[in-house]
């Protein structure tokens, strides 16, 4: 079973310099071996033709949403790494990934069926064992539902 298979999905909607900031994040199960996953893989993709709030069109939703669900499959399955958070506002969508292995990470990335066109994303990597920035970009008031759900 992975991890996909036993969390929830929370959608909250919220501001970020008086833009709408659009946060969907994951409700694990206890057990998660947060400080096996230490590593913090952020792809932000960059949109191309966001509505008047910097939010995703209806056509490029769609598009993150077969990005989402492939690159999904290509890590997760297995338990190699974990999706965590997707934050959308201000032009961009960034998809938040915890692993122990960035360079498999990215070999699994590139190995996932593609688009004619190349996918408008750029990938930053950061050390974070506590998963500091998973918990901050969660709202303050939204922030016990991910502790009540999980145990280090």
């Amino acid at each position: 079973m992975s991890y996909s298979d036993s969390s929830t999905w929370v959608l909250v909607k919220t501001e970020r310099e008086r833009r709408p900031l659009l946060i969907r994040f994951r409700q694990f199960p206890g057990g998660l071996p947060r400080a096996t996953y230490s590593q913090r893989i952020s792809i932000v993709w960059k949109l191309s033709d966001p509505d008047e709030n910097g939010l995703p069109s209806d056509e490029e939703f769609d598009k993150l949403a077969a990005f989402e669900d492939r690159v999904m499959a290509a890590v997760e399955h297995d338990q190699h790494s974990i999706f965590t958070v997707v934050l959308s506002g201000n032009g961009e969508s960034e998809f938040v990934f915890y692993t122990a292995d960035v360079p498999g990470f990215i070999e699994r990335l590139r190995s996932m069926p593609q688009e004619v066109e190349r996918y408008p994303i750029s990938i930053q990597q950061y050390d974070d064992s506590n998963w500091t920035y998973f918990e901050a970009v969660i709202p303050e008031n939204c922030r016990d539902e991910i502790r009540g759900k999980e145990q280090d």
